[in-house]
């Protein structure tokens, strides 16, 4: 046995103690790099569990309930207690959050676990995320796509779904998703000292396309990316010059000139997978860039992207076009870094191929089963989840609604790869 190999069992072995006993073990990431394809086996995996439908209670003052409704779209934290699998975290504080998703009635919730304990972690996390899927009826779009990015080799967050029951009442269907943190960096690039950016963009903003803005980092940070690392001393200057490079080098100094700033493989892997699930509200989006993160890596000006978000996939159907934003739209709206990568061929044929190993990943069959990967997650989930959303007391459509978004999953999982094998051909 490889020592490699001991330590992933040994690890794996403490968390089923661990929750077998009920207690909540503090067990570091074994550091293996994320680009050999092999993650870490954490405590954490147990909430992200995707086989089951998560059940997940909420205590909190009745008062204080009502007072998040009425005040939906504030910020403020209330405290509670958090409820899963047997184990209670005892005074964390939840909020309203999302931009479009806010809801009186199904708010969507941000759990931060050390919100009035410092030190205070459910199973080593320190926040999660609890979405209501109020604009995807299916309520699986952001976890099939997160699962693609991930097929792919790239950094994604973990997301399961869950019956939410506060103060004992049933809440609805919610899905559990991963904080974009130091622990998510931890995970995935084996440390987390750079700068984590989110890029933060607000209703009332006008749709900004990567355009330079001029040399200063405080142009660009803490708005529209704002720090969620560093928060006091972020240091934005290198988002300044990657701007800069995609709108001042010429073609041929382009790959070259990027290279000390973008990790050019993955962010096109990136773009790749984004719009292989017609997300019209990403990187690529209808409304201009939103619903990512850019870290920069530790003691490096290198940038890598970060998907977010992800309700609005699928949504444009299988024909979406894999130039979305680039050759569809008026210049004045072109993703000016995806602009660049199409002029080049080098870059462009990088990009096609991507996309071509993104459709083999989600159409990938397995023996006996006609259907691709994704067909299949979308009857995996369905299956898992329909009888929560028939019984959700506070969705804001019906059952038929549902049944209807899951056909037009069905639809888009079945027919989207050859879609985009045939736009690939048409592009060589």
């Amino acid at each position: 046995m490889t020592s490699a190999l001991l330590r992933v069992r040994i690890v794996a072995g403490v968390l089923a103690l661990a929750l077998a006993t009920g207690v909540v073990a503090r067990v570091r990431a074994i550091s293996v790099p994320r680009a050999q394809g092999v993650l870490p086996t954490l405590p954490s995996d147990a909430l992200f569990n995707d086989t089951i439908v998560h059940e997940i209670r909420l205590d909190i003052n009745a008062k204080d309930w009502q007072t998040l409704k009425d005040n939906y779209l504030t910020n403020d934290y209330y405290p509670c207690d958090f409820r899963w699998n047997g184990m209670a975290v005892r005074n964390v504080g939840i909020r309203s959050r999302g931009q479009a998703s806010r809801s009186a009635t199904k708010p969507s919730l941000r759990v931060d676990f050390n919100r009035y304990t410092a030190s205070q972690t459910l199973l080593d996390l320190k926040s999660v995320v609890l979405r209501n899927n109020a604009t995807d009826f299916s309520s699986m779009h952001e976890r099939i796509s997160m699962q693609l990015y991930a097929r792919v080799g790239l950094a994604a967050p973990r997301v399961a779904h869950a019956r939410l029951y506060v103060n004992n009442d049933y809440q609805g269907l919610y899905s559990i998703v991963e904080s974009l943190d130091k622990s998510f960096l931890l995970r995935n690039y084996d440390e987390n000292e750079g700068y984590l950016y989110k890029y933060d963009r607000l209703p009332t903003d006008a749709p900004y396309y990567l355009d330079y803005l001029g040399p200063a980092g405080s142009l660009y940070s803490p708005h529209p990316f704002n720090p969620e690392t560093h928060e006091d001393n972020p240091k934005p200057q290198p988002i300044a010059d990657l701007i800069r490079i995609v709108h001042d080098a010429s073609d041929a100094s382009f790959p070259s000139a990027i290279a000390p700033y973008l990790d050019m493989n993955e962010f096109i892997k990136f773009v790749a997978v984004t719009v292989f699930m017609a997300d019209q509200d990403g990187f690529l989006g209808d409304w201009g860039m939103n619903n990512f993160d850019v870290y920069q890596l530790t003691n490096k000006t290198v940038h890598v992207f970060i998907p977010w978000d992800k309700s609005e996939a699928i949504k444009p159907g299988p024909d979406y076009s894999i130039f979305h934003t680039v050759d569809d739209v008026p210049a004045s709206q072109h993703n000016r870094l995806m602009e660049r990568i199409v002029n080049i061929p080098a870059l462009r044929n990088q990009y096609l191929d991507a996309l071509s190993e993104v459709a083999d990943a989600a159409s990938e069959l397995i023996p006996g089963d006609g259907r691709g990967w994704m067909e299949r997650e979308v009857e995996r989930e369905n299956g898992q989840i329909q009888d929560a959303v028939f019984a959700d007391p506070t969705k804001a459509y019906t059952n038929d609604d549902y049944l209807a978004a899951v056909d037009a999953a069905r639809v888009f999982a079945r027919q989207r790869a050859d879609a985009v094998r045939a736009q690939i051909a048409r592009y060589r």
